[in-house]
């Protein structure tokens, strides 16, 4: 089935694809009918179901969430039909009925429909919390229950699992701006948590567990921040980077605040990338083809966008292939005692991992020319320069001398007019295809 979209292109799939999802919340619609009827036709109970849940589940097929909240929307929708074509269309999804079905009136449908329009779940929780405020939750730390193992293997599964299916979200909104925060602790946990409160208690002696909390959490973030964007107290002048492309800690957290720790990628249609967490730093103009380590060629990606970013240059066949090699340790061609570290810039992985220097080398060992400069004509300064630029990419990504001539020599050897006055990433891509 994908290879039959092989022949389209990428906008006339994003076309497509929009054109079923509109015809499927269609379907959705008249299914919801559909359901409706059925139920006043009380037909469930010619076909010996004892409900519409249980017609749903055991007579569609439904999953017990795809079930509630379908007949959630049905319900609503019979008592509301002004919601239908707000489910045609897409201005709300069932999610977001089952939210709202409590607060839903015929004088205020359309105005709660409108606020929840394009929002997530999480975001219509919040809504909700804002109609309906609840009161906070009171701060304990509780024993659960220990679980006693039952005859039955089956019995026992049973109400462990339905259980935890039923367990409300972690955060969850109460109040406008308050949400309860739930989560199961093991005992040195909880011992942690009796500590700082007996040791708090002069700043805090209510001993409010949500203020131990939110102080334990600042000073995470302040140490989290110091190690993953060099953020310090004191103010410090930005520094040349000592070797070439190396990402000062003054770059890094400039890049970091320029870009508000959020994505930075924003794509054809104008929105940016959301993504807040697995942020990278990559180079607008990478390492290998000589972009430097400042700030103004640094952007941050999450970790999806750094690696498209990187097959977009190099190649997906080489990206995977340094992705699998970082993956089973340290590199064959780099320094086998320097350990793996944790996960780190994508950016960095991919020209660090099985590095080779060449700060050593000299010129014309580093573009295979034994002339001088000044006795070379233009056009062959610029050959040279390309493939010292090709060559020097070659190293930095951890090829060898021999390959890096290797694919030189296919270059030269291209059918083509003057096959090095081509752009260097397409040089860097194509020497990239020939030894992988």
């Amino acid at each position: 089935m994908p290879r039959l979209l092989a022949t389209l292109s990428n906008e006339a799939i994003l076309v497509d694809l929009r054109s079923f999802v509109g015809v499927e919340r269609q379907s959705l619609a008249r299914m919801i009918v559909y359901l409706v009827e059925i139920e006043e036709r009380r037909l469930h109970l010619e076909l010996a179901c004892s409900s519409m849940f249980d017609f749903c589940t055991r007579r569609l097929g439904f999953s017990e969430g795809e079930a509630f909240r379908r007949l959630t929307a049905a319900r609503l929708v019979r008592r509301l039909p002004v919601l239908l074509d707000a489910i045609a269309s897409g201005q709300i999804h069932l999610s977001s009925l089952v939210l709202l079905r409590d607060a839903l009136t015929e004088e205020n449908v359309d105005e709660i429909v409108a606020a929840a329009s394009g929002k997530t779940k999480r975001e219509v929780e919040e809504l909700v919390a804002r109609m309906a405020p609840k009161p906070d939750v009171r701060a304990s730390i509780r024993k659960l229950p220990e679980r006693r193992p039952s005859s039955s293997a089956a019995s026992s599964q049973e109400p462990f699992t339905t259980a935890s299916q039923s367990s409300p979200p972690q955060l969850k909104a109460l109040a406008e701006r308050r949400y309860r925060v739930q989560l199961t602790a093991n005992e040195a946990l909880r011992d942690k948590l009796e500590l700082a409160r007996a040791l708090m208690s002069h700043q805090n002696p209510s001993g409010d567990l949500a203020t131990i909390v939110e102080r334990a959490v600042e000073l995470l973030i302040e140490k989290l921040s110091k190690e993953k964007l060099g953020t310090s107290s004191r103010a410090r002048g930005r520094k040349p980077s000592a070797k070439h492309g190396y990402v000062t800690r003054a770059a890094r957290r400039e890049a970091f605040e320029r870009d508000g720790m959020q994505c930075s990628f924003v794509g054809e249609n104008g929105g940016r990338c959301p993504a807040r967490s697995f942020l990278e730093l990559d180079h607008v103009t990478p390492r290998a083809l000589g972009g430097s380590g400042e700030a103004e060629n640094l952007r941050v990606f999450c970790r999806a966008h750094n690696h498209d970013a990187a097959e977009r240059v190099f190649g997906r066949a080489h990206v995977e292939a340094r992705v699998r090699t970082r993956r089973k340790g340290p590199s064959l061609r780099g320094d086998r005692s320097t350990p793996v570290s944790g996960p780190a810039d994508f950016s960095q992985r991919k020209l660090e991992a099985t590095r080779t220097t060449t700060s050593t080398a000299s010129p014309s060992a580093i573009d295979g020319l034994a002339v001088e400069a000044s006795h070379v004509a233009p056009e062959q300064r610029r050959d040279a320069d390309a493939r010292k630029h090709v060559r020097t990419a070659l190293f930095s990504l951890g090829f060898r001398s021999a390959e890096a001539d290797r694919a030189l020599f296919v270059i030269d050897r291209k059918e083509c007019d003057e096959p090095w006055r081509r752009p260097i990433e397409t040089l860097v891509r194509e020497a990239l295809g020939i030894l992988t």
